[in-house]
């Protein structure tokens, strides 16, 4: 018994320390802010304003790959073979398309998350077009996005860990009044479904 109880205040002490080791970074870019996670590789929550128009020009994504963001410990490319996972973009792609710089911006580590392809290609990418036709229409789309967590990590050498659930909120001026919409999705294939469905205020 005294040895199981000695191995548990190691494993404690052992995690404290990885935790002061990563503490959790918050990075500031031109486009986004990310709240990082060194720990588990991956955002904690994201931060972004819709800038692009609906009509303005795009840039193609074409021949941009994600890139690490400097000093940080995130995870690679390798945390996405053989599994589900796509690299989901946070502050999307397309909605940043409209200058070249902030498109390339978007391919980071910093704003990437372990997101099962079937609710990155589908669900998600549908409320993303939203967001954009929103900004269209009102001024000041602003949208914040809250990562949480599963037990679960990646399988290779250097594992990231995989998000459970993602809560965005969209918020917009209606003239003087603020509105907002919030959804809560799980991190699993969500094909077929509505992004209303998953609303929760």
């Amino acid at each position: 018994m005294k040895n199981i109880l000695n191995l548990l205040i190691f494993l404690v002490g052992i995690n404290c320390i990885s935790a002061q080791q990563y503490p959790r970074t918050t990075i500031e870019t031109d486009i986004f802010t990310s709240i990082f996670d060194e720990s588990y590789q991956q955002p904690v929550m994201v931060k972004y304003t819709v800038f692009c128009l609906p009509s303005s020009p795009t840039y193609e994504r074409d021949g941009i790959s994600f890139k690490a963001y400097p000093g940080l410990k995130a995870s690679s490319s390798s945390d996405y073979k053989a599994n589900v996972y796509d690299k989901g973009h946070m502050a999307p792609a397309n909605t940043f398309a409209c200058k070249k710089d902030w498109l390339v911006q978007t391919f980071s580590y910093a704003n990437c998350a372990l997101q099962h392809q079937g609710l990155n290609r589908g669900t998600w990418a549908a409320l993303e077009r939203f967001e954009r036709n929103l900004a269209g229409v009102y001024d000041e789309i602003q949208v914040h996005i809250e990562i949480f967590f599963s037990d679960k990590w990646t399988t290779n050498s250097d594992p990231a860990r995989i998000p459970s659930s993602f809560v965005k909120t969209i918020t917009w001026k209606e003239g003087d009044k603020e509105k907002s919409i919030s959804f809560d999705f799980p991190n699993e294939d969500t094909t077929g479904r509505s992004f209303w469905e998953f609303q929760i205020k």
